[in-house]
């Protein structure tokens, strides 16, 4: 094959990869669109049509992330199952887990563990479990907790999950992290404890739970 005739080859895979590219590029706002609207059928056709798996909103968001986020189990495995990466971040350090157990999406979260999605935490300390008690879901606290996940994990300002969950007056999810030993006598940067979170914000049910549970120790 003469050189000539590889040039030409070459120039031509080129020309066939950049309009491919501009192909997908045209239909990257109805792929997101169809995630957050749950149409399955039209996502199965935008990825055989060269959308990658793997895109990202402006914020870094990739389309498995905003899959968990919205609740939508089936286009997530559909994602999963056409390369999309289970653990990739967000420019927040997020992941798919942490905005699913954010929501409360419960059957999300289930998915993305069985996938053996990281629960570990980010650069800055914040996990799954954080995610979920900050926002008060018990259930997904407990799913993370079966998993693994560090109960006493702190954030780079030494803030726990049982501080969060004291402080948004999540009794449930109180409960649920004092039965995996959740520690009471952690303290943030500024010197306090869930106890002091509790009180600071009323929630003196909480704080009353976790001094009865502080002095069994």
């Amino acid at each position: 094959m003469s050189f000539k005739t590889r040039y030409s080859i070459f120039l031509l895979l080129i020309l066939i990869n950049i309009n491919k590219a501009a192909f997908a590029t045209e239909y990257i706002d109805d792929f997101f669109t169809a995630i957050n609207i749950g149409n399955t059928g039209e996502i199965q056709n935008l990825l055989a049509k060269g959308v990658d798996a793997n895109i990202m909103d402006g914020n870094g968001n990739t389309a498995l992330m905003i899959a968990a986020r919205e609740g939508q189990d089936d286009i997530l495995r559909l994602l999963y199952k056409s390369g999309a990466k289970l653990n990739a971040r967000n420019q927040f350090g997020e992941t798919a887990i942490m905005l699913a157990a954010l929501k409360g999406h419960d059957q999300v979260v289930n998915t993305l563990l069985r996938l053996k999605a990281d629960v570990a935490g980010n650069n800055q300390g914040w996990t799954p479990v954080m995610y979920a008690a900050f926002s008060g879901h018990s259930d997904i606290v407990k799913q993370l907790l079966h998993h693994g996940a560090d109960v006493n994990a702190v954030t780079s300002n030494s803030t726990t999950a049982l501080m969060l969950a004291s402080k948004g007056g999540h009794i449930e999810v109180v409960k649920v992290l004092l039965e995996f030993h959740a520690d009471v006598k952690v303290k943030n940067e500024g010197g306090a404890t869930a106890i002091n979170w509790a009180m600071d914000s009323g929630n003196t049910d909480i704080a009353d739970l976790l001094m009865a549970d502080d002095g069994k120790k």
